[in-house]
């Protein structure tokens, strides 16, 4: 696809012109390895120049030619020119030699390290070349003995590799290193009669080469590397690569989320598209962009449907290599296309989109679970990463490999251990692995394989577990047992309540919704954390509950971290009361101590309904009539002596808690079942999400950024955290920007100065606040629409997001300026501020929480500190072993370690995912692992339809790898340790090794099934062909045995009433 498909024929004309006259770039703005491919292309569609693009690793090497390729620019690699045992590689060498010339114009890429790598002086190889040209005089020994000085030595064969001659009568064959093909040069006596370039294919068939012939050096002592040699006009692409400094003079584009100064520096503004989580929300973005005129290009495997959709809604469209405004191009993609990552441009009006963003769509929103979330979170296993294996420990994950058993082809992941150990995980126990989860600089060591190291480890790590998972079942037990207020169902007023609603609700809202009402009927205490992207209407869902509990006479406590937030939620809910007869209150700090007197009072007749207020209705002072419901806002705002004190409130009110990113710790929590978790993953439609930018601080940028947003009359939102100089840095902007009206908030002024400066802001009277973190919480400030975040690196990653989302919550689009000071950043804010800028998709508050959960370790799940003990095993694999311990002790089990049975499968079956039906190695891996960490058929079922919709048919082997998981989920719960093919006098047979545990009783239930078994020891076997007898297919005679060891599963008593 030609990149002006996307964005027209000029566009990034002037960065190529840029380029060309200052001969330094810098770009930020990427989105995505997608993004840039575009913009290489674009700039070499306007200039083609000799190029190389130097990238982190391999992966990424490959992901970049895959994209360039994509749009139409051919690439190749550039390698070390030595293997490991020190011989030259000669495509290396012949690769290098060709980028070195100065008059291609070809790309090439290669990793960090090739960079790093030295290669052989070029021009060393220059001087030494041998150049052979029409009709010149030649002494034929003479050439013969430089060509040996140079390293070439006789070919036998017809066919020459690089390196070789060979001569026959008069002519003289030679394959030069840097050459694609062999050249035949035939003598007259002592001249070079002509020069014939020879097809590398067909060796009849020769073209006249009039050029002088190049004979580079195969042989070469001094080296360098790249930077010190690469042409003046070659092109140096640099891919995040901030610590490389290119020579002056080259000519070089760098690619950075962090530039460090404005000079030659160009902001793209390509964002990573939306989500979409409906059929509807994806139709109505598009016919809005397309409305305002912007071009969409969809690369799509399904291009019948996609035309079928686009007449069925009257969309317009083109199947031509044309762009239309107002109009959607679809370009159609083989079925083993990689598809590329989505993007778009609101500056020049473009999106790409792919199969990935709409046939994963239903026409409902399908509001996906949390432990789907969380699980894709912990699958995303990348090469390179640590991981944790249940049984082996800390290894390194090298990646994917095949290898060839008794002939049938098998995928495993390759994990690699101390002293260079290697193991090799079946596909079907990836769910083993965990992401060893560890600080910048806190690498884990790898375990030592065969040792009882991690025997220990794993011990000490049990004990803790049962230790904490005993107080956290007391916790949830008192609440378990509690016997919480049953409410009645939606009565009239209720009903005209939600109907009230004067927006369409999302599907995550109603979702969110239904399951609050739901454990208010129940009569369990409820204790539900709703998580939702800030702005997305988590507030709406509170009032529900509230007035819920209003109806049947119970009162609401809500309670916000600041007096400011607590009047906002008072005008909201006093507006959206208003016509319900709801007496609404409010106790904080901007009430006088007689005014509070009174609300304590009513609180305590129960003449007030809802209560609103700070933590200042946690004091012991404040008594409830019947207090039902307590809503707390903003979760994370509150030191855990609050949290707790909500918890003892009543061991039998109703908790509701509104985030918009949960901590860590109420995130672990969540995810492992101890609290229940709605997520409202669905934006309000005509959300746009807001540009992000990090850049490094300077006045002209603020200058700028402020401007922009006064012109378009919005207000700026700039925040300064140090109280001492935040008024001479106020001071600074007015001189900045004298037509600006400034206002400073902190947290020091007196209350009630703050609420009034806050609110004539609110108001309009001023257009920039400049403020500490005091505004992070909550304050609705509609029309600032730009925020200016000083010295970001100082940030934890929740507070960053927390920021962001105070900006952008109407249909304009808004800014975010993170700026840092400082020439380099820590590793650790580097690797924040990238996530702050990669969860630009609206709704990303939940990746966050769980990014910030990698970066800061999980907190230790009781402990009032963020950061955990959980190092030494990695936070999954402490997680899960938690949730074993949780479930040993819920089921009375009395924390003996009592071992999963390990089940091993080993049939002549190819069960694997082909690498064309999920041809993105990363996103396999997640498949792979989602799917063997399926506890019960009905989840295995579910991403078994999440596959079918997303890459369309299920090849035989992934139905094969489906019916094994399924034999395996039986084996587990019937004590089956093992399942194999064997070869028994000529006849194959299937034999199954039982766990001890197994009983003569259990042993009568499959002989009932099938009398054929035969027993031996602990083990049962069967001719194949008496399974088999009926079956046609694998599928099928796996599912028959699946179904003769689920006869072993051990009935459960039945329990005394």
């Amino acid at each position: 696809m030609h990149p002006s498909l996307l964005v027209g024929k000029n566009t990034h004309r002037d960065l190529d012109q840029l380029l060309g006259d200052k001969r330094r770039l810098i770009v930020s703005g990427t989105s995505n390895e997608t993004a840039k491919a575009l913009l290489i292309s674009a700039i070499y569609s306007h200039t083609p120049r000799a190029s190389l693009v130097v990238t982190d690793k391999e992966v990424n090497v490959e992901a970049l030619s895959h994209w360039l390729h994509f749009f139409g620019v051919e690439i190749e690699r550039l390698e070390p020119i030595e293997n490991e045992n020190g011989e030259i590689v000669a495509d290396s060498l012949q690769a290098f030699l060709r980028f070195m010339q100065e008059d291609h114009t070809e790309t090439f890429v290669c990793d960090r390290s090739t960079w790093d790598a030295p290669f052989p002086k070029f021009t060393d190889l220059h001087e030494r070349k041998l150049i052979l040209k029409e009709g010149q005089k030649i002494n034929f020994t003479e050439v013969v003995e430089t060509l040996i000085g140079l390293g070439y030595s006789h070919g036998e064969d017809l066919y020459l590799n690089p390196g070789e001659y060979r001569r026959t009568g008069d002519t003289f064959d030679i394959f030069p290193i840097q050459s694609l093909h062999t050249f035949r040069i035939s003598l007259e006596f002592d001249a070079v009669e002509n020069i014939l370039a020879v097809d590398a294919e067909d060796l009849s068939k020769t073209e006249k080469w009039s050029d002088p012939l190049e004979v580079f050096p195969v042989l070469y002592e001094d080296t360098a590397t790249l930077k010190d040699q690469i042409p003046r006009d070659h092109l140096i692409i640099l891919d995040d690569q901030d610590d490389i400094e290119p020579s002056l003079t080259s000519l070089t584009l760098r690619f950075t989320s962090f530039p460090e100064s404005q000079e030659n520096h160009m902001h793209m503004r390509y964002l990573s598209v939306l989500k979409f989580y409906t059929l509807t929300d994806f139709l109505n973005d598009v016919r809005d962009k397309l409305q305002q005129d912007w071009s969409l290009v969809v690369v799509t495997k399904r291009i019948d449907e996609l035309r079928g959709i686009c007449e069925e809604e009257h969309i317009p469209f083109s199947v031509k290599d044309e762009r239309r405004k107002g109009a959607i191009t679809l370009v159609g993609a083989q079925q083993n296309d990689l598809l590329p990552h989505s993007l778009q441009n609101p500056d020049l009006q473009c999106a790409l989109l792919t199969d990935r963003e709409i046939f994963s769509l239903k026409k409902t929103g399908k509001n996906r679970s949390v432990q789907k979330l969380a699980l894709d979170f912990i699958t995303s296993l990348v090469p390179g990463d640590y991981v944790v294996h249940m049984e082996h420990g800390i290894g390194h994950f090298e990646g994917m490999t095949q290898k060839d058993i008794d002939g049938t082809e098998r995928e495993y992941l390759e994990l690699t251990y101390a002293e260079g150990d290697k193991l090799f995980v079946p596909v079907d126990q990836a769910d083993k692995l965990s992401k060893f989860v560890h600080e910048e600089g806190q690498e884990p060591l790898l375990t030592r394989l065969g040792t009882n190291e991690w025997k220990k480890v794993t011990q000490k790590m049990h004990e803790e577990t049962q230790k904490i998972a005993q107080e956290l079942l007391d916790l949830y037990a008192k609440r378990a047992k509690a016997r919480g207020y049953s409410y009645g169902d939606d009565d009239k007023e209720m009903k005209r309540f939600d109907e009230a609603f004067p927006y369409q609700e999302t599907p995550g809202q109603t979702k969110a919704i239904e399951d609050i009402k739901a454990d208010m009927e129940n009569d369990h205490p409820m204790d539900r954390l709703v998580c939702g992207d800030v702005g997305f209407g988590k507030t709406e869902v509170a009032m529900r509950a509230a007035f819920k509990a209003v109806r049947d006479g119970k009162q609401v406590a809500v309670v916000a971290p600041i007096t400011i937030l607590a009047s906002q939620h008072l005008e909201n809910f006093s507006k959206r009361m208003a016509d319900f007869n709801v007496r609404i209150d409010v106790m904080s700090r901007f009430r006088t101590p007689a005014q509070q007197k009174v609300t304590l009072e009513k609180l305590r007749k129960g003449d007030i309904d809802i209560v609103i207020g700070t933590h200042r209705l946690l004091q012991p002072d404040i008594e409830f009539l019947n207090l039902g419901l307590v809503i707390v806002d903003e979760e994370q705002r509150f030191g855990v002596q609050q949290k707790e004190r909500f918890k003892e409130m009543r061991a039998n009110v109703d908790i509701l808690t509104l985030t918009a990113t949960p901590i860590p710790r109420t995130l672990n929590l969540g995810l492992h079942k101890l609290r229940d978790i709605s997520t409202i993953t669905t934006p309000p439609p005509g959300r746009l999400p807001i540009i992000t930018e990090v850049r490094k601080y300077s006045d002209g940028l603020i200058k700028q950024a402020i401007e922009y947003e006064l012109k378009r009359d919005g207000q700026v939102y700039v925040l300064h955290n140090r109280v001492e100089t935040i008024d001479a840095f106020a001071d600074k902007l007015r001189e900045l920007i004298p037509n600006g009206k400034f206002i400073v908030g902190h947290g020091q002024l007196k209350p009630d100065e703050l609420e009034k400066r806050i609110n004539e802001f609110k108001e309009g009277k001023f257009d920039v606040l400049v403020s500490s973190t005091i505004i992070e919480n909550g304050i609705d400030l509609p029309r600032a629409n730009t925020l200016v975040v000083n010295a970001a690196e100082c940030f934890g990653l929740a507070q960053l997001y927390q920021l962001r989302g105070r900006v952008g919550r109407s249909k304009t689009q808004a800014h975010a300026y993170f700026l840092y000071h400082g020439a380099k950043l820590k590793d650790d804010a580097r690797k924040r501020l990238r996530a702050i800028v990669e969860a630009c998709e609206l709704g990303s508050g939940f990746q966050v929480a769980m990014r910030d959960l990698e970066i800061r370790g999980a907190g230790e799940i009781l402990g009032a500190s963020q950061s955990g003990t959980m190092h030494t095993v990695g936070v999954s694999h402490y997680l899960r072993m938690l949730k074993a311990a949780v479930e040993d002790l819920k089921s009375g089990r009395k924390g003996e370690i009592e071992e999963e049975i390990n089940v091993e499968i080993l049939l002549p079956v190819q069960a694997m995912i082909p690498s064309y039906y999920v041809p993105d190695e990363q996103e396999r891996i997640s498949v792979y692992q989602k799917l063997a960490g399926s506890e019960d058929e009905t989840i295995l079922k579910e991403f078994e339809q999440d596959l079918k919709e997303e890459y369309g048919t299920l090849p035989d082997s992934v139905e094969n790898l489906l019916a094994i998981l399924r034999l395996k989920i039986a084996c587990r719960r019937g004590g089956v340790m093992r399942v194999k093919m064997d070869d028994a006098a000529g006849k194959q047979e299937v034999v199954l090794t039982l766990h001890p545990s197994v009983t003569a009783k259990e042993i009568m239930e499959i002989l009932k099934v099938s009398s054929q078994w035969r027993i031996s020891g602990s083990m049962l076997k069967i001719y194949f062909d008496q399974l088999s007898a009926k079956t046609k297919s694998d599928i099928e005679w796996i599912g028959e045995l699946t179904k003769h060891i689920t006869s072993l599963e051990r009935k459960k008593p039945k329990k005394k009433k």
